[in-house]
């Protein structure tokens, strides 16, 4: 894993960055960020935080909670992992 400190959460859509910049931990991997889930105690990293095509925030904790649980614990709502479209109110 790598130092939190080369973790560039501006390279991300905003959903994204918004989501890493509440989490503990956060690394970067190959296919996006890996982080403590806030859905339960977390001693290792089990969140893994993507970004869609249309830049969406996608989320998965590998030890179980779920979508749900894990937007709660952020403190966010779903419709916040998505990014505005042109012309959407």
């Amino acid at each position: 894993m790598k130092d939190p400190s080369e973790v560039d959460p501006t390279s991300a859509s905003k959903p994204v960055a918004m989501v890493l910049a509440r989490l503990e931990n956060v690394a970067k991997i190959s296919a996006g960020w890996v982080a403590r889930c806030p859905a339960h105690n977390d001693n290792v990293n089990s969140l893994s935080v993507g970004e869609g095509d249309d830049g969406r925030a996608l989320l998965h904790c590998h030890a179980g909670c779920s979508f749900e649980d894990v937007v709660a614990a952020l403190g966010i709502t779903v419709r916040s992992l998505f990014t505005k479209r042109k012309g959407a109110r």
